[in-house]
């Protein structure tokens, strides 16, 4: 009995921790979420109740082309949509999450799914987001590129070399080896033209503004002023936040979740503080698998799972069950 009951205790304070990723754009895909509507009940009633908000999110999401859903306005809802149904397949399959972040949009289903706020009041916030966003990018001519092999701090010198009075800055902080730049469109082809000259790895993304970027600043004031009477509940799990890269503060919470439209997304910082608090498995949810990717790329002993359908949500909750 003895030994018994030391080799269950010895399990219990190894055991790592739990970290879920909510997917961004970028990630979106005709027929998002659809397998997981058909077969877990839990993720059909989120999409059922999102229709309550935002009519015709579930047909835009199992069938809608392409160049529909990778409009920004369409896009935010429809990610966040899939984000929050994958997340309540795997609460209802009893999986418990010790912390998580998102990756920009993905942010506000982090907050969703900690209790922050309720499903539907998060899903309105994102259509307003989405559509101030949406107004930003058409008031200021922006676009993004990957700049890939190279350290932060060489995208950084490289924005720097490039900026020339405009604005061109890092914007996301991926992983090792993948930072993504922003800023004004001629600023963006102008360094796209400096690497291909040079043989630096660069690829411009499919989006249309310099998302996280001073372009974004009236959009994040917008976000604050809606949010600013909201009342926000405290997170059921630890929340970390894209503007810092650390867990968000109960004092300070508003004003970092809004400023975050606007400035970098510290994803890499965020995932080595999720480590540094005894993280060791990432779930991603939502469609696509990049943000478990740039996990694998920041740490080789991390354990890495998503769920975007019903196949890699059975294999994931059978993974999980298992540990």
């Amino acid at each position: 009995m003895i030994l018994r009951l030391s080799a269950i205790f010895w399990r219990n304070v190894t055991l790592g921790k739990l970290a879920v990723l909510f997917a961004g754009q970028g990630a979106q895909k005709t027929g998002m979420g659809k397998s997981l509507y058909d077969n877990v009940p839990a993720a059909r009633d989120i999409f059922d109740r999102a229709e309550a908000v935002c009519p015709g999110i579930a047909e835009l999401c199992f069938a809608g082309g392409q160049d529909e859903l990778n409009q920004t306005i369409n896009t935010q809802p429809a990610v966040f949509t899939v984000d929050f149904a994958a997340w309540a397949a795997l609460a209802a399959a009893g999986i418990r999450a010790d912390m998580g972040a998102g990756f920009s949009l993905g942010e506000y289903a982090a907050v969703a799914a900690a209790g922050v706020l309720p499903f539907e009041e998060a899903l309105s916030l994102v259509l307003l987001r989405a559509e101030w966003m949406q107004e930003a990018a058409e008031n200021h001519s922006g676009a993004m590129a990957a700049v890939l092999g190279k350290t932060a701090n060489e995208a950084e010198q490289l924005a720097a070399q490039l900026r020339e009075g405009g604005v061109l800055l890092p914007v996301n902080y991926n992983c090792p080896g993948q930072t993504v730049v922003a800023g004004d469109t001629g600023r963006i082809e102008a360094m796209m033209a400096y690497c291909k000259e040079n043989k630096i790895k660069c690829m411009k993304l499919p989006v249309n503004g310099a998302f996280h970027s001073p372009h974004m600043q009236q959009a994040a004031q917008n976000i604050y002023e809606e949010i600013a009477g909201m009342d926000f509940a405290a997170p059921q799990f630890t929340l970390y936040a894209n503007r810092t890269g650390k867990p968000y503060g109960p004092a300070d919470m508003k004003t970092v979740m809004a400023e975050q439209t606007a400035h970098p997304v510290l994803f890499e910082q965020s995932v080595r503080s999720m480590l540094e608090a005894g993280a060791d498995t990432f779930v991603e949810v939502g469609p696509g698998k990049t943000l478990a990717g740039f996990v694998s790329r920041i740490s080789k002993e991390a354990e890495t799972y998503n769920i975007n359908d019903f196949e890699s949500y059975e294999k994931t909750v059978d993974a999980l069950k298992a540990r």
